[in-house]
Parts: structure tokens; sequence; C-alpha cells
């Protein structure tokens, strides 16, 4: 082995805690890096393998009722490659020991559970036979949450009559990886299923022979999308068809894409801050260790070594530490990412999902921090070059110590002898001091930027469940009804108030701007449900003309005042202009409202009840939910309370693990540069505290200085970490933002206590592991040395 190599490796033996400390960043970063990459890539890759094994559909499209033979007419359109129509058909399912409303979808298969898009893949038992009354394939996560096998039986209402199912069969689909009920906004696997009949079977349940309501189309790869929905609605239309969408507005594929998007940001944003502060550390150390080492330097110069022998025995000593970060983040990211993948694997439904880490996303890490530590020992390499033998072997200039600001302003404040030795310390190495303020305060902002997500959880939660909804139920109804449908439920006992609303399919447009939406509307005088914007204000219905959305308003570049093209995909399916008299800031969905009264107008039919909101009497509950339960108009029953829990117990599961492991990163940026600090401050002042401790100074007065000075670093970090954090925090609240949801950021005193409370601990166990050396200096080895 080379001197320089074991020169090096003695170096590093020498400062090995500050070298796993160096190495504990950028090990964070690694892992970071190669969880997100990997577990992206992994959920990617597993979507498009499995949407290309199973034919996932191009574009889609409901209508009413349409004999099959238009499907046919469909596969003429130019750019559609294949075409195939079903039934979809909602169903109210009656399990034993269950006072809770549970609802499945049925749809149409062929022979054995054959299709040709949006194919069914068996996990269990067998497909059903396409005239085989009865017989059903349920969905994986339905069959996990409610104990059913093949062989089970369950009595379902539909198309108002009750029916005898029998599972003969578990399966998946592409078109239903994130399933959730109308009106939800998460999954409830214990109370909506995914159901799969053969089609012969399903047509004589619902009196649909030779007809369909819901065709699926694939696209010619040069085919416009745009095209094919335009020509397509236009087919649709005579036979009740509520408007074409593509695979971005599917439900479960945009929930996908979604999940897809955020860990392409936690990719890109995490990553940078724990190389950043790992660039400085090095700096810091190598900037020490060349200073220290000066006389050695101009020694291997005066015995031939190179000025480029010289800063490569730098640069390794550099990249060593990185490669030593990057093996422990390798094995935590992978670690950290296969657990990321189980949570994912339980949230969205795959036939197989394959947690692979290619070699590029390691080889990328691992470029990335060797990248970080030669850029942070650059500046000690320069230093390294540009000394001579001759000045590098003569003492350094010693410091020049004068009355600076800090310690003016120690005197008028009235310091202690030992408070202005840490004051004129850190004025002696302000850029070193900055770093170490700079570090501490990333480490806090990016608990904090992570942990106000809880906080703006918790924020869309009370905006949706408790001021915007008054309602206990929810109740579905298979299609729109009149005005007796609202005394019926008001006569059901228990029943406290009973409001109507309803969501009409329509597409609106703004010259090249299209967006196809739900317009929701309710009574002027309606008290369970209402409109609250981001500053929580309740925003009441117009008279007239259309409500919409930040993020719809945003889409189809409009503003208040505005008048909009409306295609109407209900009712008489007008075309009209109406004007955009609000727009509302929400935190849920690109949505547009309307006054019950004004959506009557538009749809020209005598239905405005789609939907019922019921306060009711706790006490008739289970009741109440029997009598829904046997009403045939009645689709589903959603209650608000189960939705809420059923929310936070996701969040419990996922976002609290995460936050657990940011804790972790946090942690170990103050661990880096806190003991770096610390280490440096020790070295650079061995001799001052053994010089006080012989004058008579106490262990705990000498220990103070070292301490004092930590804890005034990290003290000014704090402030300087809030900012940081609000900052990230508003960045990551805005970048994890989508069409689905715009998580608001709205911190809490509680986020930043638990953050401080947290880099304080850690800064303290750090700093404190340090202070030992302090109680156990050896003060007359430490005189003896030379300087």
């Amino acid at each position: 082995m080379k001197a320089l190599d074991l020169k090096l490796l003695r170096d590093l033996w020498r400062i090995r805690g500050q070298a796993l400390a160096i190495a504990l960043v950028v090990g964070a970063a690694t892992a970071t890096f190669v969880m997100s990459l990997g577990v992206y890539r992994s959920v990617m890759e597993t979507r498009d393998i499995y949407y290309e094994r199973n034919h996932f559909a191009d574009v889609f499209s409901g209508m009413t009722r349409a004999p099959r033979s238009i499907v046919g007419r469909v596969e003429a359109i130019e750019g559609v490659r294949r075409a195939e129509g079903r039934i979809t058909q909602y169903a109210t399912l009656d399990i034993p020991g269950r006072v809770d409303s549970v609802r499945a979808v049925i749809n149409s298969v062929g022979e054995g559970g054959e299709t040709e898009l949006n194919r069914l893949t068996l996990v269990a038992g067998r497909g059903p036979r396409s005239s085989a009354a009865g017989e059903i394939v349920i969905d994986e996560a339905f069959a996990e949450a409610n104990g059913f096998a093949p062989g089970d039986e369950i009595d379902a209402l539909i198309y108002g009559t009750r029916e005898r199912l029998t599972v003969v069969g578990i399966g998946l689909a592409p078109d239903y990886i994130y399933a959730i009920a109308p009106g939800e906004l998460i999954p409830d696997e214990s109370r909506f299923g995914i159901f799969w009949m053969g089609e012969r079977a399903l047509e004589a349940a619902t009196n649909r022979t030779e007809a369909i309501n819901f065709i699926s189309m694939t696209l010619e790869r040069d085919a416009s999308e745009a095209e094919v929905i335009r020509r397509l609605d236009a087919i649709l239309a005579p036979f009740g068809g509520t408007g074409a969408y593509g695979r971005d507005d599917h439900p479960s594929n945009a929930f996908v894409d979604n999940e897809l998007m955020q860990l392409d940001v936690m990719t890109t944003t995490i990553p940078p801050v724990f190389l950043v502060v790992s660039t400085f550390l090095v700096y810091i150390v190598l900037g020490r260790l060349i200073s220290t080492e000066r006389e050695q330097i101009g020694l291997l110069k005066a015995f031939g070594y190179t000025d480029g022998a010289v800063a490569w025995h730098y640069l390794k000593f550099a990249l060593a530490i990185s490669a030593l970060g990057v093996l422990l983040g390798w094995a935590a990211g992978a670690w950290m990412g296969r657990g990321m993948t189980a949570i994912y694997a339980d949230l969205y439904r795959f036939p197989f999902l394959y947690y692979r880490i290619s070699p590029s996303t390691f080889m990328i890490a691992a470029l990335l921090a060797a990248g970080s530590a030669v850029l942070g020992a650059m500046g000690g390499v320069r230093t390294a070059i540009g000394l001579t033998p001759a000045i590098a072997m003569a003492p350094p200039q010693p410091p020049i110590y004068k009355t600076g600001f800090l310690e003016r302003m120690g005197q008028k404040a009235g310091f202690t002898s030992i408070g202005h030795m840490i004051v004129r310390h850190i004025g002696r190495w302000p850029v070193r001091s900055a770093i170490t303020v700079f570090g501490v305060a990333l480490s806090l902002g990016l608990l904090f930027s992570t942990m106000q997500f809880l906080d703006g959880t918790n924020e869309m939660l009370e905006a949706n469940f408790f001021r915007a909804q008054n309602q206990d139920l929810t109740v579905a109804l298979i299609e729109a009804g009149n005005e007796e449908v609202l005394h019926n439920l008001a006569s059901i006992p228990g029943v406290l108030r009973v409001e109507a609303t309803r969501a009409a399919a329509a597409r609106l447009r703004n010259g090249h701007r299209s967006e196809r939406v739900a317009i929701e509307s309710a009574s002027s005088d309606a008290r369970l449900w209402s409109r609250i914007d981001a500053s929580g204000r309740e925003i009441p219905l117009p008279p007239a003309g259309l409500m919409l959305s930040g993020q719809l308003a945003a889409k189809l570049n409009v503003q208040a005042g505005d008048r909009i093209e409306i295609d109407m995909l209900e009712g008489r399916r007008i075309r009209t202009q109406i004007p955009v008299v609000t727009t509302i800031d929400e935190y849920i969905g690109s949505r547009a409202y309307a006054d019950s009264a004004t959506l009557e107008r538009l749809t020209r039919d005598d239905s405005p009840v789609g939907s019922a909101l019921l306060r009711i009497d706790p006490v008739a509950r289970e009741d109440i939910l029997d009598e829904l339960r046997d009403m045939p108009i009645v689709l589903g029953v959603t209650e608000r309370r189960a939705t809420l829990d059923k929310f936070r117990e996701m969040i419990d599961d996922n976002i609290i693990t995460m936050i657990g492991f940011y804790i972790a990163f946090a942690s170990a940026i103050v661990i880096g540069v806190v003991y770096n600090s610390a280490r440096i401050v020790f070295s650079e002042r061995a001799r001052e505290l053994a010089t006080l401790r012989v004058l008579g100074y106490h262990k705990q007065e000498v220990g103070l200085i070292l301490l004092g000075q930590i804890a005034l670093l990290v003290a000014l970090a704090v402030p300087v970490g809030c900012l940081t954090g609000y900052w990230l925090g508003q960045g990551l609240a805005s970048a994890f933002s989508s069409d689905l949801f715009r998580l608001p950021f709205a911190p809490t005193r509680g986020t930043y206590g638990f953050s401080i409370v947290v880099v304080l601990i850690a800064a303290a166990l750090t700093a404190l592991i340090v202070a030992r050396r302090v109680a156990r200096l050896d003060m007359v080895r430490v005189l003896k040395a030379r300087d």
C-alpha cells in the first residue's frame, strides 16, 4: 500500500467519529433518493406492465342504455383500435351481522371472466359462467376485508330485485387498482367492493338484454384522444352518454398518477437538502484537517510529491467518507423502500408488485454523494495545492483577536469571562459558525416541513368533514328523483332533517380549453352542506350562474364575471352559455357548483334529487340503515363518521410512517453538524481548556465553554430553521398538490414545538458525547503537545 494511502487510513481512523457523522448525513441523502426513486420506478413499472398485459383502455364513457351493436360504430371511429361494451350495475349488499351500508359495483364479463379490455386476473377460484345466475368474482381487497372466499354467498339488491350471489373466484382488474365508491375520497374495502358477473346473467338481472351502459376502447399510437372523445360523445348522445374521458381522468389511474407525482417530488426535493449539508460538513472537516497538517503537506512536497498527488490524496479522503455514507444509504434505502412498497401494495391493488431497485438508481445516488463530497473538498484542496514547502513548514500566522461587534454586545449585556470566550470564538470563525447554524436550521426546516403535512391533512379533514358537512348520512339514489323521494326519507322514524343534492355531468368550455365535471347543486336554504374556502369562510351559492373551484377556473382560464360554454350531459343535453359568478379556493378536486334552481334550468327535467343528506337521531341509526337498505331506489349510504375514521386510519398507517423516517433523517443532520462542530472546537481549544483547568476552573466551567458555544449556535439556528421550514413547507405543500387534492399549508404551534424539541434533544445528546472528552481531558499531554 502506498504511503499516502496508509496516511489516509490513519487520518480516517483518527477522526472516525467525525467521518461517521458526515457519512450519516450522506447516508440519509442516499437512502431518501434510493427509497423514493426505487419505489417510484417499481410502482410505475408495475402499473405499466399491468396495464399492458391486461389491456387497460385509453378512453371510457358511460351511458344510460345502448344496444350492444353500438360497439361496432365506435370501433369505426378513426384512431380507435378496439372497443368493448359492458354493463356496470351498483348493488346494495346484505351481509349478516353488518348494520352499516355495504355496496358494490358489478361488471359484466364473458365466459369464465374473459374480456378483451380491462382484463380480469384471477387470484383464487374460477371465473363466472356467462349465463350462470348469481355467480360472481369479487375483488381481493373486499374479500380480505370481509372474510369472503370462493363458495361463500352474499345477498344483494340489484336493480330493485333481491338476489343470492355465490362467490366463485377472487380477482383484480386494472381499472380498479384504487377502487373508491361514488362520492368518496378514499377506498373503504369493508364497505365497497368490485364484483364481476357473467354477461348474460347480468343482462337478465338488470333487464338489459343485448344492451350496455359502459364502453371502453384503446387507441392507435398516433390517434388524437380529444378528437376520438368528441366523436364518441356525438355517437352516444342519443343513448344518454355521460361524457367520454381519457386515462388521465379515470378515477383509479388518477390516484395512482397522483401518488407517483408525489414520489417524484420527494426524489427531487429532499435529497438535495442532505447533500448541501454534507458538502458543508466536508468543507469544514477537510479544511480543519489540512490546516493541522500544514507541516506534513510541506514535507510531502519537499520530498517530491506533486500538487496533483496531494490534491488526489485529500479528494480520496472526502470520497472515502461519502463511500461509507453511500453504503449505509444503499442498505437503509432498500430496507425503507421495501416497507413503503408494502404500504402501496395494501393501498393499490396489483396482481404483482415487484420491488426492484435498478443498478442505475444505486449508481445515480452514489454519483450525487460523490459529487457533493468533491464539491465540499475543493476549498481545502485548493488550500493544500497553494501551499509551498517553505510556507507550509513554517508555523501559521497566529490569530489576531480584537474587540468585535459580538464582544461589544457581550460587554453591554454583562457577559461573564466564560461568555466572552464563547462569543469571541464564534466571531473568530464566522463562516464555520454560520455553516453550523445553517445545518441545524436545515434539519429543523426539513422536520417541520414534513410534520406540517399532518397539520395540512387535519385542516383538510376539518374543512371537509366538520365545517362543510353537517349531515350524518348521504343517501345515493339509483337515478335522480323528485320531491317524493325526500318525503319518503323524511318519514323514516329518527330522521331529523333531509336535504336534496344533485350532481349533473357537464362539459365546460372556454375557447380551446374544456373540462368534464359534475355540477353539484343544493337548495338556497341548505344547512347540511356548505362551501368552505381555504380561509374558513362559508361561500353561498350564487342565485344564478356557476361557482367554480380555483383549480377548475385555472384550468379553464376564467375568472369571476367571464362567461363559459356548457354542454349538459344529462337531462335535455342542452348547450348554452352561463356566467361564472364567483370562484372558491378549495382543498379537494376541481368542482363546479350551482343553485338547485339553476341546475334544474340547465337539465330541464323534473328530477332535482340525485342524492339526499340526512341528519338523524343517533339512537335510531341501526333502524334507519335497515330501512334504507330495503328501499329499491337507494343505491348506497355513506356515513360521514365512518369515512372520517377511514381517512384517519390511512393517515396513521402511511403518513406517520413517513414522518418517522424523516425524524430519523433530521436527527442525522443534527448529529452530523453538531458533532463535527463540537469536535473541531474541542480540538482547537483543547490547550486553552487545559490551561483554564490549571488556573483553577472547574470541569463544569470548562465544559460550559464548549457546550455554551454549541448551545448558542443551536439557539441561533432555531428561528432560522423555523423560517426555513416555513418556506420549505409551503413549497412542498404546493408541489404535492394535484387535481385531486390541494394540501393546505396550515402549521400549528405544536408542530413548531415538536420539531424544535426533536432537534434540541438530538443536539444535546450529541454535544454531551463530546463534553465527556472535556471531563477526561489529559492536561499534561495536551500542554506538552507542540502548537
